[in-house]
């Protein structure tokens, strides 16, 4: 019979970066979408779970694919946070190739998370503006409805918004690198 064990220190650090990546992430929305605090958050705890939830369902489905060695690497990191053998930095390349799908990967799902919260929370049609409402809209005034009301742009928001939180979140992991290799008897203070 097998057992089952619990990866609880990859639980806990999923939720600790999900926590720092929707606190950067809302900020960025509140400050560049123009929607409220609570709007940003709820959009942005919204697109950060699906693309945890996607990613995790995605690395189960291709696990299976994986060659063994790579399996046993992964399996050492996530449980032990070490590589196995002798010469570890030999997955740089593949780390580092990881890494940047991962981001392009994480930046289209959220990408699409946003457009499909907007579709199915839009209240009002599209064709209605301030400048249809009014009987000879001048050229001053489609100036001021302009610069009044700026469209963002959704896929520069979320690649900036992503590039902050998995920048935060690269800064967390190197800080806990540092713990977990820097031997504390020699350290001078």
């Amino acid at each position: 019979m097998t057992e089952a064990v619990l990866p609880l220190q990859t639980f806990l650090f999923q939720f600790l970066f999900l926590l720092v990546a929707i606190a950067l992430e809302s900020r960025v929305l509140y400050r560049r979408m123009n929607i409220s605090r609570r709007t940003s958050v709820e959009y942005s705890t919204f697109i950060n779970l699906l693309a945890a939830s996607t990613g995790w369902l995605v690395f189960f489905l291709i696990q299976e694919w994986i060659p063994l060695y790579l399996k046993d690497q992964l399996i050492s990191y996530i449980f032990f946070d070490r590589l196995l053998g002798p010469r570890p930095e030999d997955l740089t390349l593949v780390i580092a190739a990881t890494g940047v799908v991962i981001f392009f990967s994480a930046f289209l799902i959220k990408l699409s998370g946003l457009n499909l919260l907007e579709t199915f929370l839009e209240d009002k049609p599209q064709g209605e503006n301030e400048s249809a409402k009014r009987p000879w809209p001048t050229l001053i005034h489609r100036l001021d409805d302009v610069a009044a009301s700026p469209k963002s742009n959704h896929a520069t928001t979320i690649l900036l918004a992503n590039a902050y939180s998995y920048s935060a979140i690269s800064l967390l992991l190197f800080l806990r690198f540092l713990q977990i290799y820097t031997p504390i008897n020699n350290l001078n203070f």
